[in-house]
């Protein structure tokens, strides 16, 4: 099975580097022709410029999406027990699924939508997990009476199906994941949920708790243990939103594609590195909900 991945991964990497390298040469071509006929410069650039858009970044593009999906096809679908995997199309995280997470705001002033690429859906260990990738527009404003701009948030969203309806609605966020001014302009406008302190020492040092109003609801101790386990494990910034017989998780600054280097040949070891090796304590931290 790897060894036929790692047969495709290379052979679009083959053809990127055949690209690269007729590129090169030919503008060194170019250089030369500088000293010889001149007029003929311009000409050479231009065809070199259309060679870079219409043939070098395809296969550029084609080598990094083949690497991705046989990445992804051998370690998170692998784990989820899948091996499909939607590139662009998604499914089952859209943009109601974000709106329903109430963790954040999730378009901006000017109607931008989020962005989804490579869903993953399957099961492990019996709990139902989505996985995508999302870059989420948010307005913000300098000052009160400022110009709106917008923040992306970027980052990996998981949507989990508990066992059963908890009761619970409350979201635990890092005062990172989303920056400060949104977060507390987004939850300042709702008319559900309000600030509270949680009662986890470790967690209340850095994380906020945003519970229904009227409500004395707080994560449980094994909820924050697993909670403080992601949070330790992962370099990302963890938001967590349970509601009733849904979880969402979006973390902040990870991705299920992971940085590729377009000079290093790929390997047996690199197409079989687990890019999101988080999952298996969102598991654990979808168990300890109650």
């Amino acid at each position: 099975m790897i060894s036929e991945d790692l047969t495709l991964v290379s052979h679009a990497y083959r053809r990127y580097r055949l690209c690269v390298l007729f590129m090169l040469f030919f503008l060194i071509a170019t250089l030369a022709m500088f000293f010889i006929t001149r007029p003929l410069v311009f000409v050479m650039l231009a065809i070199a410029v259309l060679f870079h858009l219409f043939v070098l970044r395809p296969n550029q593009k084609a080598y990094t999406n083949a690497y991705s999906n046989a990445n992804l096809k051998l370690t998170v679908c692998k784990k989820l027990g899948t091996d499909k995997i939607l590139e662009k199309a998604h499914q089952n995280i859209t943009e109601e699924t974000l709106e329903q997470a109430r963790l954040m705001p999730v378009h901006s002033e000017k109607g931008g939508a989020p962005l989804f690429r490579w869903e993953v859906s399957g099961t492990i260990k019996g709990v139902p997990v989505t996985l995508c990738d999302a870059t989420i527009p948010q307005s913000f404003k300098l000052a009160a009476k400022g110009k709106p701009r917008v923040h992306f948030d970027a980052g990996v969203w998981a949507h989990i199906t508990l066992p059963s309806d908890s009761g619970l609605h409350f979201r635990v966020l890092d005062e990172t994941s989303v920056p400060t001014p949104i977060r507390m302009e987004y939850f300042a406008n709702s008319i559900s949920y309000e600030n509270a302190p949680l009662e986890d020492e470790d967690l209340k040092s850095h994380c906020v708790l945003y519970r229904p109003k009227g409500t004395d609801q707080q994560p449980s101790y094994s909820f924050c243990k697993s909670l403080k386990s992601l949070m330790k494990y992962t370099p990302g910034y963890v938001a967590v939103s349970v509601h009733g017989s849904s979880m969402d998780v979006f973390i902040r600054g990870r991705f299920l594609t992971r940085a590729l280097s377009l000079t290093e040949k790929p390997t047996e070891k690199t197409i079989s590195f687990d890019p999101f090796p988080e999952l298996s304590y969102l598991v654990d931290l979808a168990r300890s909900v109650s």
